[in-house]
This record gives structure tokens, C-alpha cells and sequence, in this order.
């Protein structure tokens, strides 16, 4: 074991100069980027971890200190926003320029620069990012201090639903405006209210037990929390009102003295003006966020998927006849008089966004090296912007429907294919990682594929972690390593 930890380890040390983007203030197209090839990147598969995605980032800055710059990326669920933030950060001028005479940043202070932009995410909860966006748990916390549920299931249910409406419209913008709508007109209030707060509830616990998961109206809104989240990539990214005198102290004081550190011991060392780097991470991002409500500017979430590196969004995808049985399940749930929703696991595939030469290559190669049955459900979804990303890979079942895409596919959420490995195995990237929690599949990607009818021997293919010919199996096996 440990001589094959010190091989990982060996072939992780790839030493190469990697080219170094155009930037633009603004939102830019692909034909104005020079960016990175996948041939001489290291690609990072990162697996969504739900509410624990912080976890991603002190795995990627450790790496990035030890063994340099990840330049390519793919995640679903939570990791497509992960892969967004990181190709965010990659994007920002000040990521590679360290003197202000536009002097390149040497390989080591680029890293350590990007390794810091990659623990501050953690700091996000110290600069108001729960403040905007922890609007399940009020939620959740309205409804039990209102007693909305007795009330449902009491002699006046209608009560019950008046009161969930009011506590949906006072609860702002990520409050999805279809639900209300839907409770004001439903044939069948009661019913909409009760299943929705029953899903809502076991969806926090990551319990998908009922094929309503994919039917169900989302009480987020999952468009708002897109662009939301485009507006922390601007940040990251250096998009519009930018304190880049400021920016710039912070990371030429902050950067190297962090290497090796997590963001809490980063947070202590001593920063610019007297104050800590936490401090100054703190103040420059609130600054950011004051000052891009009120002048606006360009927000990440519209440029394309892998403008500045090759970077994936994915999420499983129905096709086929599923779609047709998905829309008619669907409106027969809104009219509430739910119907079963039983489609082959043939009409389901693993999807992913990028640019579209990258996406022909990864399914070429894909179909040539490899038969595992997560490779065969490889879906290229085109190029679409990170909105569209961020808006339908972590709108996972329990929390969201099924979301139709402009590709014409619907989205089932970025549970599907965990590792992401293979198809960046294709791409012929320099080096793969897995970036993945402990343990195997994990019961809620299992229990989704259930409810999308694979059978037993569908779920060892995908998740067995002790068959060498699953896919989970494979993808651990062919990475260059995993944290």
C-alpha cells in the first residue's frame, strides 16, 4: 500500500508550464479565450457532497500546493459548482500577474495564489453567503414554528395552506414563485402543500424514496440561486466592480504564507492594513457583493461552460420515451392526480455540458477504450451557459423536479456518474483525479437509480466497489490518484 500510495503520489508531479488565459472584463465567447488543453492539464472529477461541498475545497488547494494547478474540471451536483468557482478563479487576471507591472507570477506564487482563492469558498461562510442562501432551513423552521403541518391535518387544512403561503412569500427571492402560483390555483391545495413539505422534509436528509421526487414543484428557485451563484464566480473571476488595489495586497501578503495551512489558520495570519488575511477576505468580498447590487456587472453564470479551461457541468439525463412518460407524469402531479412514473433505465443517460469539440472527442475515445456501463450512458448536452449548469445539476431530486434542458433532454440532477473519471480519461488529459468523499456509491445516488428502474445488476455495474468491470470500480483504477 504504501508503495502504491508513493506511485500516485510520483505521478502527480507534472512540472509543466500551462498557458495562461486572455481576460475581459466582460462576458466573453470562446474564440476570445487562449486557455489550457485538456493534453496539459490535470482534470479533477469531483463528486458532489451536497451541504458538505466545502469539503472540496481543501482537497483541491492541498493539491495545488503539492503538486500544481488544476486547469480542467468536471463535477455534477455540487461539484459543477465547484468546477464553476474553480474555473472562475483560473479566470481572474490577478491569479497570474503578480507585479504591477503586469510581471507574470512565477508557477509556485500562481499556485499558491490559486490555492488560497480555492480555501477562501470556506470563508464564504463568514461573508454572507448563508445569509443569502439558507432559505430551506427557514423554511423547514417556518413551517414547524407555524404549525403548518397540524394545520393541514386538522379540521380546517385550508388554514394550513394560507399559512405556508405567507411564510413562502416572506422568505425572498430564492423562494420559487411556481409554488406559490401552484398553491393559489391548485385543484387540490392540500394535497400540493402536504406532498411538498413531505418532500422538502426528507429531501434535507437526502431520502428519495417515491418516484414523486422528479415530479414535484421545487420550492427553490433554482434560477435565482444560478444567478446568485454567478455573481460569487464574478467575484472570483474579477468581473466588474473589482477593489483590485485591495484584491491584489491580499493576495500578494495572504498567498504564500498560506501553503499547507486550511482557510481557519489562513484566516489568522496576519494580512494587509493591520487586519487578518480572513479579515481582509471578508471585507473584500461584502464590499464586492454592496457594490454589485447596486451598479451591477457582468455575471459568471452567462458565459459558456469551459471558457477559460476545459471544465464539465453533468447531470443524469432522461432520453427517449422517458421524457414523453416524464411530461405526462408530470402534468397529471400539478392537476393532482399523481400517476406513476416508470421509465426504462435505458432512456437514462449521464449528461454533460462543455465545449462541444471537447464533448465529440469524449465520446469518440470513450466508445473506442472503454464498455463499463457509465461510459455507454455518456450523453454530450452541447455547449449552454453556466446558468443553465448551475440551475438543473444541483437541482437534485427531493429538492427540485426534473428540469428540461434546451439540449431537449431533461435533467434528473448531477448525482449520476460520481467520479467523472472516464470521460477526462478520454479527453487524454496529462493526469485524472478523483476528488471524493469515503465510501462507495452512497445510498442517495443508489436509491435515485433505483427509483429510475435499474435493476440490481445495473447498480453493481455503476457502483460496486468490489467488481473490477463497474464503473465506479474503473474510474478508481484508472485515475492518476484521489483525495
Amino acid at each position: 500500500m504504501a508503495k502504491r500510495r508513493l506511485f500516485l503520489a510520483a505521478s502527480f508531479l507534472i512540472g509543466s508550464a500551462l498557458a495562461t488565459p486572455a481576460y475581459s472584463d466582460s462576458v466573453s465567447g470562446y474564440d476570445d479565450v487562449a486557455r489550457p488543453s485538456a493534453r496539459e492539464s490535470t482534470c479533477a472529477g469531483i463528486r458532489g457532497n451536497g451541504q458538505n461541498l466545502f469539503a472540496h475545497y481543501g482537497a483541491l488547494a492541498r493539491h495545488v500546493e503539492e503538486y500544481g494547478a488544476i486547469t480542467c474540471a468536471a463535477g455534477g451536483s455540487s461539484g459543477s459548482i465547484t468546477a464553476f468557482f474553480m474555473e472562475s478563479m483560473w479566470a481572474n487576471e490577478l491569479t497570474h500577474v503578480c507585479g504591477r507591472n503586469g510581471r507574470a507570477c512565477s508557477a509556485r506564487q500562481r499556485d499558491a495564489r490559486y490555492a488560497l482563492l480555492l480555501k477562501s469558498v470556506v470563508g464564504l461562510t463568514n461573508a454572507g453567503l448563508f445569509e443569502d442562501v439558507d432559505t430551506v432551513g427557514a423554511l423547514l423552521a417556518g413551517i414547524s414554528g407555524g404549525n403548518i403541518i397540524e394545520l393541514l391535518n386538522g379540521p380546517l387544512p385550508e388554514e394550513g395552506v394560507e399559512a405556508l403561503i405567507r411564510l413562502l412569500r416572506d422568505l425572498g427571492p430564492l423562494i420559487n414563485p411556481e409554488v406559490i402560483e401552484l398553491l393559489l390555483n391548485s385543484p387540490d391545495p392540500v394535497f400540493h402543500a402536504t406532498d411538498i413539505i413531505d418532500g422538502l422534509q426528507k429531501g434535507v436528509q437526502f431520502v428519495v424514496d417515491d418516484p414523486r421526487v422528479f415530479l414535484r414543484t421545487s420550492v427553490v428557485n433554482f434560477d435565482q440561486f444560478a444567478t446568485l451563484l454567478g455573481s460569487y464566480g464574478s467575484f472570483y473571476a474579477g468581473y466588474g466592480p473589482t477593489d483590485e488595489r485591495n484584491f491584489r495586497r491580499w493576495l500578494r501578503r495572504c498567498a504564500r504564507p498560506s501553503v499547507g495551512l486550511t482557510w481557519e489558520q489562513t484566516a489568522a495570519l496576519p494580512g494587509a492594513g493591520g487586519a487578518t488575511c480572513g479579515e481582509n477576505f471578508t471585507a473584500l468580498f461584502n464590499a464586492y457583493r454592496e457594490r454589485f447590487a447596486t451598479e451591477g456587472g457582468p455575471n459568471r453564470a452567462v458565459d459558456p461552460v469551459g471558457i477559460y479551461f476545459p471544465a464539465f457541468g453533468g447531470s443524469g439525463v432522461l432520453l427517449g420515451d422517458a421524457i414523453a412518460l416524464w411530461e405526462v407524469a408530470r402534468a397529471a402531479w400539478i392537476n393532482a392526480t399523481p400517476i406513476p412514473f416508470e421509465p426504462d433505465f435505458a432512456d437514462v443517460g449521464v449528461g454533460y455540458w462543455g465545449n462541444e469539440r471537447e464533448l465529440r472527442r469524449m465520446e469518440r475515445r470513450l466508445n473506442r477504450r472503454f464498455q463499463d456501463l457509465v461510459s455507454r450512458q455518456f450523453t454530450p448536452l452541447g455547449s449552454a451557459s453556466w446558468r443553465e449548469v448551475l440551475s438543473s445539476s444541483p437541482a437534485e431530486p427531493g429538492f427540485s423536479p426534473a428540469v428540461p434542458l434546451s439540449s431537449g433532454f431533461v435533467s434528473v440532477g448531477g448525482w449520476a456518474d460520481p467520479l467523472r473519471v472516464q470521460p477526462l480519461v478520454a479527453l487524454r488529459a496529462e493526469s485524472v483525479i478523483a476528488i471524493n468523499r469515503l465510501g462507495g456509491g452512497g445510498g442517495f445516488t443508489a436509491d435515485v437509480t433505483r427509483l429510475l428502474n435499474a435493476s440490481e445488476d445495473d447498480l453493481r455495474d455503476l457502483y460496486s466497489t468490489v467488481d473490477p468491470a463497474s464503473s465506479f470500480f474503473t474510474g478508481l483504477r484508472i485515475a492518476t490518484g484521489g483525495w
